[in-house]
């Protein structure tokens, strides 16, 4: 019984989990922001910005994926340009995309129920297995 009823629960709900997260995907943001972002805060804004995607597609959020969508062509930029100058920095109007798809994915972790995490992770881990999702290479010169 207390299984099925932590699957009911909102993952914001569960500190260990959804505050962990939301800090995480946060300070990352805010390191990239600083100027002092490395390989790991653009990994975890990828995966932020996978599992919004998943979770729209899992219905909360749906009506965002355009918006999620432009952020993967943000964050996949970064990190192309990333490898090539060996330095992370956003281009002015790519933070307010990153800033507003973080806020959507906090919304979605205060929304979402441990089991609708759960199938998310699957989707993202599916993607991921079947190999769709962008590889990062730098980018070719002019």
């Amino acid at each position: 019984m207390t299984w099925l009823i932590a699957g009911m629960r909102n993952v914001a709900d569960v500190p260990e989990a959804g505050n962990f997260l939301m800090l995480r995907n946060h300070a990352a943001f805010d390191e990239l922001l600083a100027g002092r972002g490395k390989h790991e805060h653009v990994d975890t804004l990828i995966q932020m910005v996978n599992m919004a995607d998943a979770l729209a597609r899992l219905q909360l959020g749906r009506d965002w994926l355009p918006e999620i969508q432009e952020s993967q062509n943000v964050i996949y930029n970064l990190a192309s340009r990333g490898l090539t100058i060996k330095r992370f920095v956003f281009y002015g109007p790519e933070i307010e995309v990153i800033r507003q798809i973080l806020e959507l994915h906090d919304e979605q972790l205060k929304n979402c129920p441990v089991r609708l995490m759960e199938d998310a992770l699957k989707v993202v881990n599916d993607e991921h297995k079947h190999k769709r999702m962008r590889r990062i290479k730098p980018m070719e010169p002019a």
